[in-house]
């Protein structure tokens, strides 16, 4: 990450270079490590060891928990290089295509190795270069992301087409998959045995924060001040003092990238009023811009203690955890 320049500096900054700091603000939070230990782990399971081969596993959690931007972390530390006979591509990240079926699966993976192809090429052969590719190119972690697009049981010949795809790459004894997804991942993929007998599926689960422990809440207003010393204002905003990270909380349901947007909204409104830093007015104002239709209530406005449920006045984006019965169970 780019060093910032100090506060005062930053606050004197163009109008557009200080939106640029808040839109592109990166915080090193505790979720992001567990983000890159997971895809260490599955690529690494000694420590010190060598790549692991033919296992797939799953990273998965709600939306904007940092699922891909801890992939894009972690391949950071593993760029491509020239090797030998060409091209080593230690590791990839390839997205899974919103439409255009199974041929649009191939040719994006074959474009993350530079595989030329075109209309002309069937499938079958298509699908034989990219194998090959895997093996020239000496790829040892290969991560799709947005699994849950292609397995999803409304398509299932799609799903069907893939799962048989990543068993071929998982044949070849030379890389191993890491799938990204949301949480009903897991059964998207649990329910084939064959893919879950190559590694047994070890997965991580990216929770947004909760307001429920000590810890948890100590984290999330770690994670609202870190963001505040990001700003480019003057002065800081106090983003981590308890009663503001928890109307925080409460407005980005603990997830980061919620927080991330709520707060450049916020900022922007800080910058156009010529503010010193992100005060209350630039927050509610925030707010009331994303709030629930048909609801009044502002938690930067309103007295807290009349906040309504916030799973009835927005609900997550999604919950379905396909754990929590097994966790309740546990603590019986």
């Amino acid at each position: 990450m780019d060093v910032l320049p100090n506060r005062a500096a930053r606050a004197k900054l163009p109008v557009g270079e200080r939106q640029l700091i808040m839109k592109k603000l990166i915080i090193f939070h505790d979720r992001l490590k567990e983000a890159r230990d997971a895809f260490a782990r599955f690529h690494f399971p000694v420590v010190g060891g060598v790549a692991d081969s033919g296992s797939i596993s799953l990273v998965m959690g709600d939306s904007r928990t940092g699922k891909t931007f801890g992939a894009k972390s972690y391949l950071g530390g593993f760029p491509q290089r020239l090797g030998e006979r060409g091209m080593i591509y230690p590791a990839l990240l390839v997205e899974m295509p919103a439409s255009g079926g199974y041929r649009a699966i191939l040719e994006n993976l074959a474009d993350a190795m530079s595989i030329a192809h075109t209309l002309r090429m069937n499938n079958s052969v298509l699908t034989n270069n990219i194998l090959r590719g895997l093996e020239f190119h000496d790829v040892e972690l290969l991560i799709f992301d947005e699994v849950q697009d292609v397995c999803d049981i409304k398509n299932p010949r799609l799903a069907s087409d893939f799962k048989r795809l990543m068993r071929k790459i998982l044949n070849l004894e030379k890389a191993s998959i890491v799938c990204i997804g949301l949480p009903e991942t897991y059964s998207l993929l649990s329910s084939d045995k064959q893919l879950v007998g190559r590694g047994g599926l070890q997965y991580a689960f990216l929770h947004p924060y909760s307001w429920d422990s000590e810890e948890e809440r100590m984290s999330f207003r770690l994670l609202c001040d870190q963001f505040d010393d990001g700003m480019p204002f003057l002065n800081k905003s106090s983003l981590g003092a308890a009663a503001t990270a928890e109307r925080l909380h409460w407005v980005s349901q603990g997830i980061i990238g919620l927080l991330k947007n709520f707060l450049f909204v916020a900022g922007s409104l800080a910058i156009n009023d010529g503010s010193n830093q992100v005060d209350a007015t630039h927050l509610a104002q925030a707010y009331d811009w994303i709030k629930p239709p048909q609801t009044s209530f502002n938690p930067f406005r309103d007295d807290w203690s009349q906040k309504p449920d916030p799973v009835v006045a927005a609900a997550p984006l999604t919950t379905h955890d396909p754990f929590a019965k097994r966790k309740r169970s546990a603590h019986a």
